[in-house]
């Protein structure tokens, strides 16, 4: 018996394939996973009052000392999307935002726990002032991943499994992730997401029409420049002498950050976290 038990577990542990916990401790075995981006993606965060901009809730948080006023307005939609999506789905945020920003907007947003894990600023590397997210360190295979932001640099290290969508502001018209429902269902049936393109192109010949409008498409949105100070994904770069903290890693599972290339002008990113 105690033979037997051994080789199956010599067995197990050759054949199965290694995940990193997530934040609770839920089975995905069997799930693809969709990485979601999350300031532009899944909700617009102001840090000054505008009239201009209807918010529906304010946030404070507490970082290095001080606090910030977070104006939040979600995605129409993203409580459906959420729900629809973690069926099929492991659902995981990689933003470039700060963690402490990350935590208290994951908190409103997520209320019945759906997004198992989130990667921030300090997994990012930085090249030139350009962001780059790289799916490696999530530890799952690239063939079950989907990767949808509104940044196209999010995507240089992960092409085939990048989704553009349009950004969003504060459109109460905005139907993306509405649209995005039926073709996570229709890709979730996949047994390698690679290219994310080339099946995004069968199911709008099956479907007739685009995944997003033409609008959607080209819309171009103006914005005012962000403080240097923001938590979100906005203005993320900092001068090198800035950077007073330089504690790299992940929430749960310490992370391997590749370091990257000192530019001419000794730009790098701040790290996400404060000690």
């Amino acid at each position: 018996m105690a033979i037997f038990k051994n080789c199956y577990e010599h067995f197990k542990g050759k054949f199965s394939k290694n995940y990193i916990p997530a934040q609770s401790p839920k089975i995905h075995t069997k799930k693809k996973v969709l990485v979601l981006d999350l300031d532009e993606t899944l909700v617009h965060c102001e840090f000054k009052e505008n009239n201009n901009f209807q918010h529906e809730a304010l946030l404070k948080v507490i970082h290095k000392g001080q606090e910030y006023k977070i104006y939040l307005r979600t995605r129409p939609y993203l409580n459906q999307f959420l729900l629809e999506a973690s069926r099929d789905y492991e659902i995981i945020i990689f933003t470039a935002g700060y963690e402490v920003y990350c935590e208290k907007v994951l908190a409103y947003i997520d209320k019945d726990s759906l997004i198992s894990d989130y990667y921030a600023r300090g997994s990012c590397q930085f090249i030139n002032g350009v962001c780059f997210k790289d799916l490696s360190l999530l530890d799952r295979p690239m063939e079950d991943i989907i990767f949808i932001d509104n940044n196209p640099n999010a995507f240089d290290r992960c092409l085939e499994n990048g989704l553009l969508i349009p950004s969003y502001l504060d459109s109460e018209d905005d139907d993306c992730l509405l649209r995005l429902i039926p073709f996570l269902k229709f890709l979730s049936k996949k047994k390698d997401l690679r290219p994310i393109a080339q099946h995004l192109h069968l199911y709008e010949n099956n479907l007739g029409a685009t995944l997003f409008t033409e609008i959607q498409q080209t819309q171009e949105i103006q914005q005012e420049a962000i403080d240097e100070d923001t938590l979100s994904e906005g203005n993320i770069i900092k001068k090198e002498n800035d950077i007073t903290d330089l504690d790299i890693k992940h929430k749960k599972t310490l992370t391997h950050f590749e370091t990257v290339c000192k530019v001419s002008n000794k730009i790098r990113s701040a790290t996400l976290f404060s000690g």
